[in-house]
């Protein structure tokens, strides 16, 4: 039971930062008229905001499966293994998310500092 409620938790919580994250190629709120070299920063911003996060899904998919591992063999041997998928699964949601934001976040801060007014 305790892995249910563990995984409900995890994946619940997972779904609801990822519905506030925009996506890195979601257009971008400007506080003004964009210049004129505006596409071509915000394709080299894209570009670079890409590379952010290379790995890092894995590993909070094996940090998950662990917890989740560690959760489910305090119930009984059999339930570690149900823990451990169920973990990982939550893991690589959040790491996607903590990705999908960090990216975003350099999108924003990468057309700032080429002066343009983007606000989010």
């Amino acid at each position: 039971m305790m892995v249910r409620s563990f995984a409900v938790v995890g994946l619940c919580a997972a779904a609801l930062a990822g519905c506030d994250t925009p996506p890195v190629d979601a257009p971008l709120s400007l506080a003004g008229t964009p210049g004129p070299t505006y596409q071509a920063d915000l394709a080299q911003c894209q570009a670079e905001a890409q590379q952010i996060g290379q790995g890092h899904i894995g590993k909070t998919a094996a940090l998950g499966g662990a917890g989740g591992a560690l959760v489910g063999a305090t119930e009984n041997s059999d339930k570690a293994l149900a823990g451990a998928i169920v973990g990982a699964m939550a893991g690589a949601a959040v790491g996607d998310i903590q990705i999908k934001q960090a990216q975003r976040n350099y999108v924003v801060r990468c057309m700032q500092n080429r002066g343009h007014p983007v606000r989010g």
